[in-house]
């Protein structure tokens, strides 16, 4: 096996100078994009060149677990992620992201650049961690050691909303700008819960009168850099000595610029999976004084129709249990009800 070497353009664009090629069909849609963005064989002539411009030797090429960009691990020592032409924004802001923010549990920016075949794919050189998603190992791990992972994960998000965020270009910075997108958010989360139709009328009139009372957050409310999707796909661990510790935390695609509790609604309902004690233990070593009271419950509620995927979210979990779900305090009860208050 060839072992990748990292050499030259590091933590810069590279644009490559050799005339376009033809290796990849038509992305026209989204549908296009699914049915190719995990095909290796088809990518890895892309791989190759893209390794060879920036001075590796690309050995195996495998597809990493299907997201929404094309993501391939080389000799497990790099991996290159390439993004479909339909989220131009996501690339500047993962990149943004990588290099804003320092944290061992963030795997290093090695490299960026654009590949031209038929169109432009922007695309992200990151150092390859070892590690395997929390999705696969959950009920492996032990109460006491989930414990011991909340503690280590709710300390390293306060240090990384704790990044400054004032040079950041590709972001809208705002209180207001990020009130205006959550009230979209919630908008399209309505829309898209009427027409799914498992929740009554009773309940659908409840939440949009819960969605228009929300006055937002206070003007003080402090604004971070936030990951904005941390699903049990994206936290990585690794087994050391009979223990498991965090790898790496991945993917920024989705990251955004606002208010903390936004982060908390992915981390309960996936990477959590609404495991009460693994859930506090977080939160309490992000901020000891956070009180898990009855107002952070119904903010947590109000904050899954306000998050990008909240709809997605619902509608996930329904597809689990298929709950009958008569009222907004039924559907309240079944989202957070298992996240007992504190006192």
């Amino acid at each position: 096996m060839q072992v990748c070497k990292f050499i030259t353009c590091h933590l810069q664009t590279c644009h490559l100078q050799t005339p376009m090629t033809s290796f990849l069909p038509p992305i026209n849609n989204w549908s296009d994009w699914s049915a190719m963005f995990t095909d290796a064989a088809l990518w890895q002539p892309v791989v190759r060149r893209i390794c060879r411009q920036h001075g590796l030797t690309a050995g195996t090429v495998k597809a990493g677990f299907p997201g929404t960009c094309a993501v391939f691990v080389v000799d497990e020592q790099v991996v290159v992620k390439l993004y479909p032409p339909m989220l131009p924004q996501d690339f500047l802001r993962e990149r943004e992201v990588y290099q804003t923010l320092q944290h061992p549990f963030l795997p290093p920016l090695l490299g960026d650049g654009v590949y031209a075949d038929r169109i432009e794919w922007p695309y992200l050189l990151l150092s390859f961690r070892a590690g395997r998603p929390i999705r696969e190992v959950f009920d492996e791990i032990a109460p006491a050691q989930r414990l011991a992972l909340g503690q280590e994960l709710g300390t390293a998000l306060r240090q990384l909303h704790a990044a400054p965020i004032s040079g950041l270009r590709h972001f809208e910075m705002s209180p207001q700008a990020w009130q205006r997108q959550l009230r979209q958010n919630a908008a399209a989360n309505l829309a898209k819960l009427r027409d799914a139709g498992y929740l009554t009328a009773v309940t659908i009139n409840e939440l949009a009168e819960m969605m228009q009372g929300w006055q937002g957050e206070r003007p003080s409310s402090p604004l971070h850099l936030l990951n904005a999707d941390l699903t049990e796909d994206h936290l990585l661990l690794r087994r050391e000595a009979g223990r498991w510790r965090i790898a790496a935390l991945i993917d920024w695609a989705d990251a955004e610029v606002g208010t903390a509790v936004y982060d908390w609604i992915a981390l309960w309902y996936s990477l959590c999976r609404r495991d009460a004690a693994f859930f506090r233990a977080i939160l309490h070593a992000y901020d000891p004084t956070l009180r898990l009271d009855a107002a952070f419950r119904r903010q947590l509620f109000t904050y899954t129709f306000l998050h990008r995927f909240g709809a997605a979210i619902v509608d996930y979990l329904w597809q689990q249990d298929m709950s009958t779900l008569r009222s907004l305090a039924d559907l309240e009860e079944w989202l957070v009800g298992s996240l007992s208050i504190e006192g």
